[in-house]
């Protein structure tokens, strides 16, 4: 059963603020509320910022699979909405948290330790965007400070639950949004609590709204190379970016851009992001190491684009098995433990 916030009574919002004398404004809240028409609970972090253009405010609906839905810069809203919570349990809105298979399988299934795996095919015959994007999660009263806002959630694969029909693994997938003077940092954690190596990716799928032109709008991903792909699959070969139409290691127009592609070689040294210089906004999107591939949508005829950083490539686990192993940088827990990171949203503003 969902877990609850203790602290929500008779549906009325949970407040909490940092601490602070009556005389001060506090610099972080966190609140939960309930959403009437679907009753799932939005939980809102914010940070006061003494300049109102660099306030941050955060929306995340644990119910709609733990979607970070809205990301509000100085008021401007940079991640496309959805008319009502329920559509957060598909494609299309917010930020989509893609795992244990980030994007593509192909034919819906893969092979692991000998074993074949087979999920329900949702995009032609292929599966698309893992299993707990449409699921509720749990979550725990947010925690508010000095310093921070901080709220997690966290969703079990456990028998009995819908998710482990297809992936048959027990084990606990949390997530901790933590909001911070800088920007907002997403750190995830698998922990394997069976008797057999857990294979996974892990990403964040992000639709950020056109806030102006195309042409003003520019993005930039510092990778090595971009993985060649049949169908929008990754063959599993890498190819150079010098002299291609894919290489945006420099910042690059949205108007010069149509990509559905994965790129391969991503370092926290060298994060990739975006700015819309005609409304002088920058995204900045820092990862830890293990985040090592990045997909970027850009389609020309919708005012929205996507960069999502992965902890692996598109199909990692059937390329794994092929023997692409750098290549598609499959992450593996062994029984008992746990691996962990983090990815960064950091807005900032052109001056």
């Amino acid at each position: 059963m969902l877990r609850k916030n203790v602290l929500l009574l008779a549906g009325l919002a949970l407040l909490l603020v940092g601490g602070c004398s009556k005389a001060e404004k506090p610099k972080f809240l966190a609140r939960v509320v309930e959403d009437p028409a679907t009753g799932w609970h939005i939980v809102t972090l914010a940070y006061h910022a003494d300049d109102p253009s660099e306030a941050v405010e955060v929306k995340i609906c644990p119910e709609g699979g733990s979607n970070m839905f809205s990301f509000k810069y100085g008021g401007v809203e940079l991640l496309r909405q959805p008319d009502s919570l329920r559509q957060l349990q598909g494609r299309g809105y917010g930020t989509l948290i893609l795992y244990p298979t980030p994007n593509r399988v192909r034919n819906a299934q893969f092979v692991w330790e000998g074993r074949t795996y087979r999920f329900k095919p949702n995009w032609h015959e292929h599966f698309i965007h893992g299993l707990v994007l449409d699921k509720a999660w749990s979550y725990e009263a947010p925690v508010v400070t000095d310093t921070a806002a901080t709220v997690r959630t966290w969703i079990d694969f456990a028998p009995g639950t819908p998710q482990y029909k297809w992936f048959p693994w027990q084990s606990r997938l949390s997530l901790t949004f933590t909001l911070t003077p800088r920007g907002l940092r997403i750190t995830y954690e698998v922990s394997n609590r069976d008797k057999r190596t857990l294979p996974y990716g892990f990403a964040t799928h992000p639709y950020f709204n056109l806030l102006g032109k195309r042409d003003s709008t520019l993005i930039w991903v510092p990778a090595k190379a971009l993985m060649k792909a049949v169908g929008l699959l990754p063959t599993g070969k890498l190819e150079p970016l010098d002299g291609t139409p894919y290489d945006v290691r420099k910042p690059t127009p949205l108007s010069q851009l149509d990509l559905d592609d994965v790129f391969w070689g991503m370092t926290p040294e060298e994060p990739m992001g975006w700015e819309a210089r005609d409304r002088g906004i920058r995204m900045v999107l820092p990862a830890s190491r293990d985040f090592t591939h990045a997909v970027v949508y850009t389609p020309p005829t919708k005012p929205l684009f996507c960069m999502e950083n992965q902890t692996c490539s598109t199909d990692a686990h059937n390329l794994y098995v092929k023997g692409f192993v750098k290549e598609s940088h499959l992450l593996i827990v062994q029984p008992g433990q746990k691996k962990s990171g983090w990815v960064m949203f950091v807005p900032s503003h052109i001056r």
